[in-house]
């Protein structure tokens, strides 16, 4: 897989995540999303999170779904979008 560079700020913030539940995602989801569109993977997510990397998966598929998009990289940019003004 190839690398990709995005210009999101790193946030972890409640505006952030108001943000992204203002689309319809819960709370763990905008912030797997958050820590997703700042270049983790799946397992450091979990790591960070306290969470089972399965669960990580699972969160990831909801995210997806919600935003209509199939890839991090798409779910990546919606959050920075989303995100540049909070």
């Amino acid at each position: 897989s190839g690398t990709w560079d995005l210009a999101c700020k790193e946030t972890n913030d409640e505006g952030a995540r108001a943000q992204l539940k203002g689309i319809g995602l819960t709370n763990r989801e905008a912030e797997v999303l958050i820590w997703l569109a700042q270049g983790k993977a799946n397992a450091e997510i979990a790591l960070i999170v306290g969470a089972r990397i399965g669960t990580i998966n699972k969160h990831l598929e909801h995210i997806y779904a919600k935003l209509g998009v199939e890839s991090r990289t798409a779910a990546a940019n919606i959050a920075c979008e989303l995100t540049a003004s909070a």
